[in-house]
């Protein structure tokens, strides 16, 4: 299941809603009513993989790594990043003007965001959210939380969303392709290595995603509980 979400604290509340019978958690956790849990439809707990969407920007130290951030953003295309915004919420932003603040401007699907981005975004205390910021820091890996810095700054980030969001892995996006993928190769890797978080092999090779997930040794088709189980042909 890939999740939403800036904030591993808010993911959290996702995870745990899917996960678990809603009677046993607090009233801000139960988020919908009419979800059929995991607990429920009695399928195990760890039946499902939670996958978090998470953008790293890497180098071999924490300014070096803002630097290149930095230029990432002044090369973005914020003309397309206000279409795409438009596509996603339904507000039309050509009609702001660049500098006006929407921290204080009741415009849907802007306010959450800003919310989360003020705690998360580098750099953010006291600087005024006008169009022209948010449109950049959605042109970097869309709504995606972001990790930003030395190997050892993005591995401590990533632990943490592991350790407090509950999440099982995570869906990387990317500022430039193939770029992005061979900084993580050559800085963030190694230091996961080290840390004992990330391999280079599989446990059954050439195998499906579902056998290396869970690696019961049960092959590639459904375990008892999916309810796709019910539609086998045998």
């Amino acid at each position: 299941m890939f999740l939403p979400g800036l904030e591993p604290e808010k993911t959290k509340a996702v995870v745990d809603d899917m996960r678990y019978d809603p009677i046993h958690l607090s009233p801000d956790t139960r988020l919908r009513k009419n979800r059929k849990h995991l607990a429920e439809i009695g399928r195990p707990t760890d039946s499902i993989k939670f996958i978090a969407g998470i953008l790293v920007i890497v180098d071999e130290t924490d300014e070096k790594a803002q630097a290149k951030y930095e230029e990432y953003l002044a090369q973005s295309d914020l003309e397309g990043v206000a279409t795409l915004f438009g596509g996603w919420t339904n507000n039309d932003l050509s009609k702001f003007d660049d500098d006006e603040d929407f921290s204080f401007t009741a415009v849907g699907g802007i306010q959450s965001l800003i919310s989360s981005w003020s705690k998360t975004v580098p750099n953010s205390n006291g600087l005024k959210w006008t169009k022209r910021r948010v449109l950049q820091e959605l042109a970097l890996g869309g709504a995606h939380p972001r990790a930003i810095g030395s190997p050892s700054t993005v591995a401590d980030i990533l632990q943490r969303w592991v350790d407090v969001a509950d999440v099982d892995g995570f869906n990387f996006s990317y500022a430039v392709s193939p770029g992005t993928f061979e900084d993580m190769i050559e800085y963030l890797f190694p230091e996961l290595r080290r840390r004992g978080v990330i391999w280079d092999d599989y446990e059954v090779n050439g195998g499906s995603a579902r056998e290396n997930y869970f690696q019961d040794g049960l092959g590639s088709r459904l375990r008892e509980g999916h309810p796709g189980r019910e539609y086998t042909w045998n």
